[in-house]
Formats: structure tokens, sequence, C-alpha cells
């Protein structure tokens, strides 16, 4: 796809309207300097919210102190009510809280038991990874000296054992920088991408080269199921929901309900509500309604970037029907004047947030109200011990 670089005028009034610097020091008080030298809200800093564009208000911060009444999760060290311990339902991001030794549960012969009762895998033992609670996995190990390949934590591995398509360190590191970086449970498509096995022939362009949809042979949808335009079979309680569930729009296509706007990506379907990825216009694939996204000659519509120049977008510009359109980066929208980017408030998602959600520039950060504690970044549970509550 050809893009259109933003001229430098209208770089500068980007960066400004998103609080970016030209210098690392230009910081005013009561803010964060970014490693690229955006600028934050100093309140901002280790939130558990990426707000910086390269993620650096999130490193090297303290793990969270848990109260008497708390239980610390194993990574990322998020504070949890004990009561949620051994309780059936992982609370923990990491499933930390359901593998201690609960009551009624013992340690297996295949398992090795932590000082303070906790389960794990018997192969995790000394290799490097903390992984008791206690660290006790950990102690009095006897590692010994790598004589093929040295995995970033310490551990060794073979070197066949390298880009094999299997995770043989822990952290990954023996599947860094490889030429066929696809898993083993994974689908390489023909421009490299990977995707998941369960994606491919589901009627969905995940591959963005639709590698993953050739060859297929479709199933027919049964009684209790939607026939997408596509061929992709939906539940029937998905249709007239308001989302857009077949992709190409098809099941909300003649429905007595409002349009929603577009969210950031994607691309007003011209004559209706429909959205899809800006990856897909101009793609040789019809998406929208009508085939709205693609050339046309009887409407006299050309995919091209010819209105590029006139444009001048404030971010950059893709090839459309209409000779071009601007696009804007993740988080922002196209404002009314089709060129300018605006904030989008990502709080509008329907299911972003559990309880509390404040729209941030480019981004959002959830939160829950008195007596809740925030799990996995956006769901809330009752404190039903009574703790503080703990926002991270």
């Amino acid at each position: 796809m050809d893009l259109k670089g933003p001229p430098l005028l209208c770089l500068l009034c980007f960066a400004v309207s998103q609080g970016i610097q030209l210098g690392r020091g230009d910081c005013g008080g009561g803010q964060f300097a970014c490693a690229n030298g955006q600028c934050i809200d100093l309140a901002w800093r280790c939130d558990g919210t990426k707000d910086c564009t390269d993620d650096s208000d999130e490193l090297n911060c303290p793990l969270p102190s848990c109260s008497p009444l708390q239980f610390s999760c194993l990574t990322g060290g998020e504070c949890i009510s004990s009561d949620f311990v051994c309780d059936g339902q992982p609370d923990c991001g990491d499933g930390s809280d359901e593998q201690r030794a609960c009551e009624g549960r013992t340690c297996s012969a295949s398992q090795f038991t932590c000082l303070e009762g906790q389960c794990i895998p018997s192969r995790y033992r000394c290799d490097h990874v903390a992984d008791c609670l206690d660290i006790s996995d950990e102690n009095n190990c006897n590692y010994p000296q790598c004589t093929e390949k040295t995995c970033a934590n310490g551990a060794c591995y073979n070197t066949s054992q390298h880009c094999n398509g299997l995770l043989d360190c822990r952290d990954g590191s023996d599947e860094l920088n490889c030429t066929a970086h696809c898993l083993l449970h994974q689908f390489q498509c023909t421009n490299g991408n990977c995707v998941p096995l369960a994606l491919v022939c589901d009627h969905w362009n995940d591959c963005e080269d639709n590698s993953d949809e050739q060859g297929c042979v479709y199933q027919s949808c049964s009684g209790s199921e939607f026939s997408c335009a596509s061929g992709r079979c939906i539940p029937q309680h998905w249709v007239c929901d308001q989302f857009n569930d077949c992709g190409d729009y098809s099941d909300e296509k003649g429905c007595d309900s409002n349009s929603r706007d577009c969210y950031p990506g994607e691309w007003g379907c011209p004559g209706s509500s429909a959205c899809v990825t800006v990856s897909k216009v101009c793609d040789g694939a019809p998406d929208c309604p009508w085939g709205a996204d693609e050339a046309n000659v009887t409407a006299h519509q050309t995919c091209s970037v010819d209105r590029c120049a006139a444009l001048s977008c404030e971010y950059r510009c893709h090839s459309s029907p209409q000779g071009g359109a601007c696009y804007c980066p993740d988080g922002f929208i196209v404002a009314n004047d089709s060129r300018s980017c605006v904030d989008f408030d990502d709080c509008t998602i329907w299911g972003i947030c559990d309880q509390v959600c404040e729209d941030r520039p480019g981004t959002h950060h959830c939160s829950c109200v008195d007596g809740y504690l925030l799990e996995q970044g956006r769901l809330c549970r009752a404190n039903v011990s009574g703790a503080e509550k703990f926002h991270f």
C-alpha cells in the first residue's frame, strides 16, 4: 500500500496534540518524561497502564506491597484477596493463586513441593526461573556449565533445539531471530506472519494476504447458525446485535438499529454503517456492503492515492476508492475535517472495563469502585475480606 508521509509542519502539530515533546527535558512539573521524549502525567507512572508510546512509564516499577489479608500473585505481583486463593477460580493473571497446596490437595510424584506448599512441575526445579512463591525451587541448585547454547535466563539447551519451533527456553530466547519463526501450533502465512492454527479456514483473512483461507473446504452452517455472506457461520443470537460479527456486516444488514462510529484502525463504508479495518480497503476483496471498499468501474471509483496530496493528512494516507483517505495511529480517529487526528474515547467500547474507565490519549485505564479489586487489568471482583482496595 502506498503511504504519504505527513509534512513536517503537520507532524509537529500532531506531536504537540499528543503531548510529545522535541526534547526529553522539556516536560513540565507534574509530568513524566518517557524515554522517547513524550510527556505524560506523573500520576500515570507505574500505574499498570502503558501510557508512553515506548512503554517506558511501566519499566523498573516497584512491585505493589500487598496487605496481610492479600495474596501476591507470582507474575507481576498484583494483590488479590486471600479469600480468593484456592477457590477453584484463577484470579491472578498467571493462575498462581490456584497453584498452591490447597486443602485436600497434595503434590503428585511429577511435581516439586515448594517450602510453602505450592506445587510446580518437577522440571521447573533449578531451571533459572523462580516458580515457587518462596523461590525454594531455585535454592541449593548446582547449575551446569552450558556446553552448547545458553538461554537468556541462563538455562542450557542444545544447538538442535535452536529455532525448531518449540520453546525450549522458558523465556523464548531459543526462538528469537529465526527465519522460520512460527511455532508448531501456528500457521505460517505466505507473507511470513504467524497465526494460530485454529484461525485457518475460519472465513477470516487473519494472515492479511488471505493465505490462511486458501484451499479450504468450508462446512455448511447448522440450523441454529446464521450464514454470513462470506460463508462464515455465527450463532443466530449474534444477528442484529449492533456488532459486525460476520466481518462483512451481513449480520447487521437490514436491522433497525442505530449505526455506530468506527473504532480506531477502521474505515467507514460509504452508504452504510459498516466499518472495516484499514488494511482491507482496496485489497482486492470486497468487505463493505456492495463492495464499496474496492474499485468499481461502473461507479467510476478507482483505488488510488491521488487525493492524498490535497488532503495533507496529519498522520498518514492510504489508498481508497475515493482516491485516498486519511487514517490515524492506534487510539485516535479522523476528525470531521477528514485530515486531522483526535483522541478516541476507548471507554465508549462496551465491556472494555468492568466498572470504572478513564480515557487517556491513545489508551485507557481501568479501575474499580470501593469494595472491589482490579484483576487482570480490566476485571473487578468483590473484596470479600474487607481489605483496602488496591489499584494497579
